[in-house]
């Protein structure tokens, strides 16, 4: 995988749900970053460079998705950078260009990407076909 793929931050709290959106991710060729939490992504934005997009789940403990979203925009962070909701939540907060409901199809999922991060080059597993 090439250092210049785009970079997604991923901020799931369920490691199955994490594990398994990050392979995928991978095998299409983007690099991925895990978070746990609203927390843990805070300190990981502070020590790396800004992700080209963040995938983010809504109800997860320590800091939850929505007060992650009120406080980049306070911060003033990210600015440009597309925020995809992922959650069983029925409800699209502010701050997210999009919102995917849990549970997320693979081939949405993929199309969403898609559409907010140029193509990187194909992964080990090769390209994605539907």
């Amino acid at each position: 995988m090439s250092d210049s793929a785009p970079l997604v931050l991923l901020i799931e709290d369920e490691a199955d749900i994490r594990d398994a959106l990050s392979t995928l991710l991978e095998m299409e060729g983007y690099r991925v970053a895990q978070c746990v939490h609203g927390e843990d992504a805070w300190a990981w934005l502070h020590a790396n460079p800004s992700p080209s997009l963040v995938l983010l789940d809504l109800m997860m403990p320590v800091l939850d998705g929505q007060s992650f979203l009120l406080r980049l925009a306070q911060a003033r962070m990210l600015e440009g950078v597309p925020i995809v909701v992922l959650s069983g939540s029925p409800f699209k907060p502010d701050g997210a260009v999009a919102y995917l409901r849990k549970p997320v199809s693979v081939s949405e999922l993929l199309d969403m990407v898609g559409r907010l991060l140029p193509s990187p080059e194909p992964g080990p597993g090769g390209p994605h076909t539907s």
